[in-house]
């Protein structure tokens, strides 16, 4: 009987990695496209606990509910020439109500989005360039993470 331990072998020490998932903290993100609106607006600004988490829509916690409850969706509250009908409308930006809701108070009484930042949002340094980046992805087509 021989008393000296069995060397192991780990069966996954030879695998070799594959490439690094593609994530919106990894790649460089174009500030109009989908995803980089998703990683610098709606993700960290609009998704906030009590806000749109999934409580209510749009639903902007995952970049796939956010285009999902963006593109062509029925609007909740309207201004009072019922000017709406979707929240964002591709290539429409002044059919989209997802630009009133960031630029003004649609009927003066649900106040301009966002309600509310969390204390280490950079929504009020970067406001301009938020809304312009959203209102440029609106007027060139709403694309979502594809193109298309």
């Amino acid at each position: 009987m021989n008393c000296e331990a069995e060397e192991y072998q780990n069966p996954y020490d030879d695998i070799e990695e594959e490439e690094e998932m593609m994530t919106e903290e990894n790649i460089n993100l174009e500030p109009t496209s989908f995803a980089g609106l998703h990683a610098n607006i709606f993700g960290k600004t609009c998704a906030n606990s009590g806000c749109h988490d999934g409580n209510f829509e749009p639903d902007f916690r995952t970049i796939e509910s956010t285009y999902n409850t963006l593109i062509n969706a029925p609007i909740i509250k309207n201004d009072p020439q019922n000017s709406f009908v979707y929240r964002v409308v591709k290539g429409n930006v002044n059919a989209s109500q997802l630009i009133a809701r960031i630029t003004y108070d649609i009927d003066g009484n649900s106040g301009i989005m966002p309600l509310a930042v969390e204390p280490d949002s950079d929504w009020e340094m970067n406001k301009e360039a938020y809304i312009q980046n959203i209102t440029d992805w609106v007027a060139d087509g709403a694309k979502d993470v594809f193109g298309n």
